[in-house]
């Protein structure tokens, strides 16, 4: 535990003094508004400048104070007029989770919404009901799909653990419900334009595998770019594995699956067991070959690593006429409540089909 005042010198030269707040194994920052006259000349400058940093060096003290409080079940005053993107940031550096993505995602577009209304800063008695409710509202003004709402999710457990930690007292996002987006947004690629890729090059070789085996697997991006020869039964052509998503949260994150031969030809040779099965880069750089690699193809739909998961289940149902029990397992789930949105994907092509039938008179 401790307070160390600390200062950010700005363009001008002057002194913009906070507070660098450690409590309980956290990092919290108190902006204190307190700045310095830059390039002080005169003796008022720096009288000035000194009653400045005493002010600022009082209110440290006076903060370790309310710190030591803590032991006696006190709230210390700082925690209510901490910068809330400053703990949001730091709760996205301490995630321990492998959707860290989502969560960083869910930081940016808070940060963009505040930016658009003009803040830069916000303490956290003035997030309010009405503000979280306009961050939702801004994301699915711009977001398809789940997204809206996988962001939002986040938002929600940072503001719990903000309660937690006594840094609010009230939750502001418990009057707000964002709907899943129960559509299929995602673009589906149908058999034909899977073999058009797999004939069409792609700049990055271990992308194209490895999205081509989520093609044919159903692996999500976080699952099949850390996927190891250890997964791999080649003995008995099995895959085994944990998914990423689902690891802390379900019974039925663990997935046996039959390796067709066309998923052990994307495998290659077996390596050691704790060598990657693909060696990918980061998800944007993997997604940035990914839409290269689609528009040489000519396939004119947006593309996303997600898309692959998608498409395999539609592909099962529709092509395959694989029963949805089946695809559920294939895909991990425990139930059956989540392809229900691909069988709904599957009743809107039945249908564009039939309206795409020309009209004859008679």
């Amino acid at each position: 535990m401790g307070v160390k005042l600390r200062e950010n010198i700005k363009k001008t030269g002057a002194k913009s003094y906070f507070l660098d707040i450690t409590a309980n194994g956290k990092r919290y920052k108190e902006y204190l508004s307190i700045h310095s006259v830059p390039k002080p000349r005169t003796k008022a400058d720096f009288e000035a400048n000194r009653q400045s940093k005493d002010l600022a060096e009082s209110i440290r003290a006076k903060r370790e104070l309310e710190l030591q409080a803590q032991d006696y079940n006190i709230t210390p005053t700082f925690k209510k007029t901490i910068d809330f993107v400053a703990y949001y940031e730091n709760y996205v550096t301490d995630y321990p989770h492998k959707d860290l993505r989502i969560v960083k995602y869910s930081k940016k577009w808070f940060v963009d919404y505040l930016e658009s209304k003009g803040i830069k800063t916000i303490k956290p008695k003035q997030l309010d009901e009405n503000l979280c409710r306009g961050y939702l509202e801004f994301m699915q003004k711009s977001l398809n799909g789940e997204t809206p709402y996988n962001y939002f999710s986040k938002f929600k457990r940072v503001v719990n653990q903000a309660i937690k930690d006594k840094i609010m007292a009230e939750n502001p996002t418990a009057g707000i419900t964002a709907v899943r987006d129960q559509g299929l947004k995602k673009d589906i690629l149908s058999y034909k334009e899977i073999e058009l890729l797999g004939k069409t090059y792609c700049g990055n070789k271990d992308v194209k595998r490895a999205f081509l085996f989520s093609l044919f697997s159903g692996l999500r991006w976080c699952d099949v770019s850390e996927l190891t020869f250890k997964n791999i039964d080649s003995a008995n052509g099995v895959l085994i594995f944990s998914q990423a998503k689902t690891k802390h949260s379900s019974k039925n994150s663990s997935v046996r699956m039959d390796l067709s031969p066309m998923l052990l030809k994307l495998i290659g040779k077996p390596g050691k067991v704790t060598d990657k099965v693909f060696i990918l880069p980061s998800h944007t750089g993997a997604l940035k070959s990914l839409k290269a690699w689609v528009k040489l193809a000519e396939i004119p739909k947006n593309i996303t690593w997600h898309c692959a998961r998608h498409s395999f289940a539609v592909n099962l149902l529709g092509e395959v006429k694989t029963d949805v029990k089946t695809v559920a397992s294939l895909l991990g789930h425990s139930g059956l409540k989540y392809v229900e949105v691909y069988t709904r994907a599957i009743d809107e092509k039945k249908a564009q089909a039939l309206n795409g039938l020309p009209e004859i008179t008679f």
